[in-house]
C-alpha cells in the first residue's frame, strides 16, 4: 500500500517520514489530502509539534481537524512531538499571554495542552501519540503504517460493559462507547427518558458535562438507527 503525504507538509518531520518509509519498503506519494497529513489505507495521521498543537488548539482549528478525521477514517492518530517547554514558548507571542509572569503562563499553557490531549482520548476514538522529538514520532508513525494494512482475525466480545446498576436505562446508555454511568445519569436527569434523549440534537447533548461532539453524534446514531438486525 501507499502512504499518501499532504503536499503542504514541508517540515523536517515530513522528510524523516519519507526516509523511514523508504527504509521499510513503504511507497510514498505526495498529494493534496483534505483530511489529515498522512494517510495509508483507512488510517489517518495528523502530525504536530507541541507548539503547532497549541496554535491549532487556541485557534480551535484542532477540533475541526479531529472531527473530520473521526468521520472519514476508521483508525486515526494524532502524533505530537516536542517538549512542554517548546509548547510554552509560543505563549510569549500570543495575545493575552505575553504580559503574564512566565511561571503562571507556562503552568496555564501546560494545563491546556494536557487537558486537550485528555479530552481527545475521552471524547473521541482518536489515539494520541506524544514523543520527545521528530525522529521518535516518525518511527512510531511508520511502524503503525507498516502494520495497519495487515488484516487480522480479532475475536470481539459480545458484551462491552457489564451491567452494574439497578436502572436498566442507565445500563443501556452506558453500553455506548464514551458514555459512563455518570454521563448516563446526567442525560436522564436532564432530558427525562431515553426517547427524549434520542430526539435531542447534537448541540443539546453537548450541554451535558463531558459530552463532546463525537460522543453525542455516536449516541444519537445508536438511538435513532433504523438498520435491520441481522438474524
Amino acid at each position: 500500500m501507499t502512504l499518501y503525504i499532504d503536499d503542504r507538509e514541508k517540515s523536517v518531520f515530513c522528510e524523516l517520514i519519507k526516509k523511514k518509509a523508504k527504509k521499510m519498503n513503504i511507497k510514498t506519494k505526495v498529494n493534496r489530502i483534505e483530511v489529515g497529513d498522512y494517510v495509508i489505507g483507512d488510517v489517518c495521521f495528523e502530525a504536530k509539534s507541541t507548539a503547532d498543537f497549541m496554535v491549532s488548539l487556541f485557534s480551535k482549528r484542532l477540533w475541526t481537524q479531529l472531527d473530520n478525521m473521526d468521520r472519514c477514517f476508521d483508525l486515526n492518530f494524532v502524533v505530537i512531538y516536542g517538549s512542554i517547554e517548546e509548547a510554552c514558548e509560543i505563549g510569549t507571542h500570543m495575545k493575552g499571554f505575553e504580559k503574564m509572569p512566565s511561571g503562571s503562563r507556562d503552568a496555564l499553557l501546560e494545563n491546556k495542552l494536557r487537558g486537550a490531549i485528555t479530552r481527545i482520548e475521552l471524547d473521541t476514538d482518536i489515539q494520541v501519540i506524544w514523543t520527545r522529538n521528530e525522529n521518535e514520532a516518525a518511527e512510531r508513525l511508520i511502524t503503525i503504517a507498516k502494520m495497519a494494512p495487515i488484516k487480522r482475525t480479532v475475536i470481539k466480545p459480545t458484551i462491552h460493559k457489564r451491567i452494574s446498576t439497578n436502572d436498566v436505562r442507565v445500563d443501556l446508555l452506558a453500553t455506548v462507547k464514551g458514555i459512563s454511568e455518570k454521563k448516563a445519569k446526567d442525560l436522564l436527569n436532564q432530558f427525562g427518558s431515553i426517547m427524549e434523549i434520542g430526539e435531542c440534537t447534537t448541540n443539546e447533548l453537548c450541554f451535558i458535562d463531558g459530552m463532546g461532539e463525537t460522543v453525542s453524534k455516536r449516541l444519537s446514531k445508536v438511538l435513532n438507527s433504523e438498520k435491520r438486525v441481522m438474524l
